[in-house]
């Protein structure tokens, strides 16, 4: 049990452990934004195209599978397989900050990945933004549409 005049946990407990979170990141990823307005509807082919995301931030992150093996689910009378990923984005520079807003939806897409080029070109979805009282990185819950 602390005094009343102590911490256990000092004040720059999570900011001095972010730099060495940041060392374990091989990945570089965009997070990108839906665009608002959904797109542009042609009435000739009766099609939407998809409206270009905004790119909110781009920086190195760990991205690491959470369900080994793929969920499938019927959509639209065609199965389509799901995979979840933990990705943990870099907090550790201060001129770079994720945003804020980072919510789900929004898409990371994975630039480069040192030990596993697969993953590069991927986009992965936000189901769910972690928060936490410490927080190294800023954790997203993503799913890959596997097609």
């Amino acid at each position: 049990m602390p005094f009343p005049s102590t911490r256990v946990i000092p004040a720059g407990w999570s900011k001095h452990h972010q730099v060495v979170a940041a060392g374990g990141m091989n990945a570089t990823v965009q997070l990108l934004e839906p665009s608002a307005d959904g797109g542009d509807f042609d009435p000739d082919t009766g099609d939407t195209s998809d409206a270009e995301p905004t790119t909110r931030w781009t920086g190195r992150a760990r991205i690491q599978v959470v369900t080994g093996e793929g969920r499938t689910v019927d959509q639209a009378e065609q199965m389509v397989t799901f995979r979840g990923y933990l990705v943990q984005l870099d907090e550790s520079d201060s001129n770079s900050p994720v945003p804020d807003d980072v919510a789900v939806g929004w898409l990371v897409k994975v630039t480069a990945a040192l030990n596993d080029v697969r993953l590069a070109g991927r986009s992965l979805i936000v189901d769910d933004v972690q928060s936490g009282s410490e927080r190294f990185t800023r954790d997203l819950m993503c799913n890959d549409n596997l097609g």
